[in-house]
């Protein structure tokens, strides 16, 4: 009886800390599927205290892209060159005008912006990793938005998300996977 009642009280320790998600998602999925795109994923706003978590998110988001959709991706080399050399003004790239602007600017159709707006460790006994990501996919040519998603999600170390960017790259590939489950 004894190991029922320990087995039982584990159990229930690990199920309440296997973390929480809130999602939010919108598709255009006839303007999403009505060509072929060149996209460019610009470097996302860090909203939080952590150094480069804009930077860290936006590799991941970027290299997901990569690997689940068949879009064209401009190089990551060649957006920072342009950034370098001061033609493209990206610092706070939040607003659709000034995404258009830049994605004109670099020559493609389709540009993914947004923001890092979690990215720590919950203080506590447990220490969660959160992570939280607000993007947008704008298509230059029609200025529409084709997809919006923002996702937030507490991670635990109980169920192998021990990391922030072990838990930010699933946030990743699931926001991309629900992306690509809306085209052709």
């Amino acid at each position: 009886m004894r190991r029922v009642l320990s087995f039982v009280v584990l159990s229930l320790i690990l199920v309440s800390g296997c973390g929480t998600v809130q999602r939010t998602t919108a598709v255009d999925q006839v303007q999403l599927n009505s060509r072929a795109r060149k996209v460019v994923v610009l470097p996302l706003v860090n909203l939080t205290s952590m150094p480069n978590a804009g930077r860290i998110v936006g590799e991941l988001l970027s290299t997901e892209i990569i690997a689940q959709t068949d879009f064209r991706m401009l190089e990551r080399s060649e957006m920072m060159e342009h950034l370098a050399s001061g033609k493209i003004e990206v610092e706070e790239v939040l607003e659709k005008s000034a995404a258009a602007k830049v994605g004109q600017s670099l020559g493609v159709d389709t540009v993914i912006y947004g923001a890092v707006t979690e990215y720590r460790y919950k203080k506590g006994v447990d220490e969660d990793p959160v992570v939280g990501i607000s993007v947008k996919m704008l298509d230059i040519p029609e200025t529409r938005i084709l997809w919006a998603e923002s996702v937030t999600a507490t991670g635990s170390m109980y169920s192998g998300r021990t990391s922030l960017s072990s838990l930010a790259h699933m946030l990743c590939a699931d926001m991309v996977r629900t992306l690509a489950s809306k085209m052709k």
